[in-house]
């Protein structure tokens, strides 16, 4: 049988990882309840316009709110000149993929969970997903595709 620690050292899981763009492997910290490996990934956008446009783009369930719900929510943000609260369904199915996402309000981020069998561990099919959704990502301009510079 193999270990956890050995699959994430394999050249072959360490290869697919570094074909993602945004996608990192967070390790545990250890000592904390629920604390496993996770397979990260985190767009940000400019403003809380582009934030909803995104999020309707990748097809989260989301509920904007104009005054403050009495149900405890995130904090407000501002899309055009109006205050809103947003609730919204953590778990996702983006593109098709199924995803965990966190909203951060005050940045206008989407981070994206790619674990797909374990809270604790990464396969190696979490990493292949996570690609095909970066290039989704990108056929909708939500992700700029880096490109080397040639001197």
């Amino acid at each position: 049988m193999t270990s956890t620690n050995e699959i994430y050292q394999s050249e072959e899981f360490k290869s697919e990882l570094r074909k993602c763009q945004i996608f990192r492997l967070k390790y545990p910290r250890g000592g904390q309840y629920n604390d496993g490996y996770k397979l990260l990934g985190k767009i940000t956008l400019s403003d809380g316009k582009e934030l909803l446009k995104a999020l309707d783009t990748i097809g989260v369930t989301y509920f904007l709110y104009s005054q403050e719900p009495a149900e405890w929510c995130p904090p407000a943000f501002i899309v055009d000149t109006e205050n809103c609260w947003m609730k919204y369904e953590n778990q996702s199915k983006c593109f098709g993929f199924r995803t965990y996402i966190t909203i951060g309000i005050s940045d206008f981020s989407i981070e994206f969970n790619f674990n797909s069998t374990s809270w604790y561990d990464v396969t190696l099919d979490d990493v292949k997903q996570a690609i095909c959704f970066e290039k989704a990502l990108t056929s909708h301009d939500l992700l700029v595709v880096e490109t080397e510079m040639k001197v």
